[in-house]
């Protein structure tokens, strides 16, 4: 008997140890957040602000080449990430895509692929530069629609004002002429 106890107490801390790990480990499949979960989210994160940072530090054709790698892996796979890693592109290049379709890929992900709060407000910044960029880009091309008008006017302006000043000219080299023949006939005349 004696020789059974610590055998015993063994298998019980054994036991023991064992039920405390296991419960650990599942404590996330229950609904509950667990720690892998976030850990999982927060390296996503750190991925992503490093993917921002080393392309902010890029040349524009490198940051092209970038996009267009992203473009061709969301064809492939569509994740959320490639939609996340677009929107942070799309800051820093147009190549990334066109705004509306990254909104619209971002506004897609389902609230649960983004546990970490970062992570939210990473996306919510982002998503609101991009919404300004785009309205910036309208404003832009209407504005540019403008000029081009004002241009066309000022030019066709500019080619009626120098028709007018090409009838001048000729009305008075045609005044010339007849005057240099009236004074010719003159000068005939009295010969």
């Amino acid at each position: 008997m004696l020789l059974l106890l610590p055998v015993r107490l063994i298998s019980l801390a054994l036991s023991l140890l064992l039920l405390t790990g296991c419960a650990e480990f599942t404590a996330g499949w229950e609904g509950q957040p667990d720690r892998y979960n976030n850990t999982y989210a927060q390296s996503d994160f750190d991925e992503l602000l490093g993917f921002g940072a080393n392309m902010a530090k890029m040349s524009p054709s490198s940051r092209a080449e970038v996009c267009r790698t992203l473009l061709k892996r969301q064809k492939n796979s569509p994740g959320a990430l490639i939609k996340l890693h677009l929107m942070v592109g799309r800051l820093l290049s147009d190549a990334c895509g066109d705004i509306p379709k990254i909104l619209y890929g971002v506004d897609s992900i389902p609230p649960r692929s983004l546990p970490d709060e970062r992570m939210q407000k990473l996306v919510a910044i982002h998503t609101e530069a991009l919404k300004r960029l785009q309205n910036m880009s309208r404003k832009l091309g209407s504005l540019e629609h403008k000029q081009k008008t004002v241009q066309s006017v000022l030019e066709s302006k500019t080619v009626t004002g120098s028709k007018k000043n090409e009838t001048r000219l000729l009305r008075e080299k045609l005044e010339a002429i007849r005057s240099m023949e009236k004074h010719l006939d003159e000068s005939g005349e009295a010969n």
